[in-house]
């Protein structure tokens, strides 16, 4: 009888939900870049057509993970004549990579902070990264479901994924080789 008891009480203390999935909602969510240009300023820039799935499970992160695909020809930088450049073969090259993504590997707590590490692809590059997330919160939106926020800011060297300008920016110093990229993500599940 102890035995039985004690397996019940083994398989209880592993035993864990599944991660709840939400649906990342363009509403709640932004991604955005900006990149030094001269040496004096920086230009930033907006990708608007997304999509991606957001498992979370805080009690248990190794449960956790995100995908997300971004639509390169979405680019937005305010600029129509710059935004086709950097469509252009000489930048992302849409026509042949259209699309950028993330895919988690890994997602762990240290302390408060968060850590997601994933394969980040751009122009056809994956490269793997570990990124710090921010919970920003959850709350539950009457008639649309539970929303769940993250935040997170890193940088890329635009270098390492074959992405050169090298027409457009061919005078040195006209673009620097590092991006930074500040990504909030809201997610949704959906009510029933």
């Amino acid at each position: 009888m102890r035995r039985i008891a004690f397996l019940l009480l083994l398989a209880a203390s592993t035993a864990h939900a599944e991660a709840t999935r939400y649906l990342v909602r363009p509403t709640y969510t932004s991604i955005r870049f900006s990149i030094v240009k001269w040496g004096v300023m920086k230009e930033e820039g907006i990708f608007r057509d997304f999509t991606g799935t957001l498992d979370f499970d805080p009690a248990h992160p190794e449960q956790s993970r995100i995908e997300i695909t971004v639509q390169a020809p979405s680019i937005d930088t305010k600029n129509e004549t710059r935004d086709q450049v950097v469509r252009s073969d000489d930048f992302l090259d849409v026509a042949r990579y259209p699309t950028l993504s993330f895919v988690s590997r890994s997602v762990s707590r240290e302390g408060s902070r968060w850590f997601v590490t994933g394969d980040l692809t751009i122009h056809g590059t994956a490269r793997r990264i570990r990124v710090p997330i921010a919970q920003l919160g959850m709350r539950e939106l009457p008639n649309i479901g539970k929303l769940a926020a993250f935040e997170t800011s890193f940088t890329v060297n635009r270098r390492d994924y074959g992405v050169l300008g090298t027409r457009w920016g061919a005078i040195p110093g006209t673009l620097d080789d590092t991006v930074e990229i500040h990504i909030i993500v809201g997610g949704i599940k959906p009510a029933r």
